[in-house]
C-alpha cells in the first residue's frame, strides 16, 4: 500500500525499540517539540492515527490530519489518573476536515479473538510480528504495571 508507519514514545530508548525491533519508519519522542517533529516526519499531513493516549499527543497530532482521515481511539491514558479530567481537546478539526472516528475496545469484539491470535501466530513465531510484556506475580502487584505504563515507566502490553 506504500503506508509510511510512524510511531510515538517516550524516549531515545523506546523510539529505538519501535523502529528497530518493531520495523516503524520513524518514531518520534513526545517528550520534545513533537509539532515540529510531525511536520518534519509526515509534511503531508496524517491519514490514519491511532489514539491510545489523548493529551498533548492528541493536541499535537489533529491539526496535521489530512482531509478525510481515520482516527481509531483505544485509550486516553494521558487522562486516566487525573482529576478533575481537563477540558477536552478542540474538534474542530474532525469537522473541517471531515474525520472519521471510531472509538473502540477489545471486549467489543470477542469473537474475533480466536481469529486475530491465530493470525499473529505465525509471524510471532517468525519475529515479524513482535511486542514486550510485563509480567508480574501476585494479586498485590496487579495495579504495578498500570500505573507505571501512565508515568511512562512500562513499555509493551502487560498481564
Amino acid at each position: 500500500m506504500g503506508c509510511r508507519v510512524v510511531g510515538i514514545a517516550g524516549g531515545a530508548e523506546k523510539c529505538r525499540y519501535v523502529t528497530e525491533e518493531l520495523g516503524f519508519d520513524a518514531c518520534l519522542d513526545h517528550r520534545g517539540d513533537l509539532g515540529a517533529q510531525l511536520d518534519e516526519a509526515c509534511p503531508g499531513g496524517i491519514d490514519v492515527y491511532f489514539e491510545n493516549v489523548g493529551g498533548a499527543v492528541q493536541e499535537a497530532v489533529f491539526p496535521r490530519m489530512r482531509d478525510f482521515g481515520r482516527i481509531a481511539f483505544c485509550g486516553m491514558v494521558a487522562g486516566y489518573n487525573v482529576r478533575p479530567l481537563p477540558p477536552g481537546p478542540n474538534l474542530t478539526s474532525v469537522v473541517r476536515k471531515r474525520l472519521r472516528l471510531q472509538g473502540f475496545i477489545v471486549s467489543d469484539h470477542p469473537r474475533a479473538w480466536a481469529t486475530g491470535a491465530s493470525a499473529a501466530r505465525p509471524g510471532s513465531a517468525r519475529g515479524s510480528c513482535a511486542g514486550r510484556r510485563m509480567w508480574r506475580k501476585g494479586w498485590r502487584t496487579r495495579r504495578t504495571p498500570s500505573s507505571g505504563c501512565s508515568r511512562g515507566r512500562i513499555s509493551g502490553s502487560w498481564w
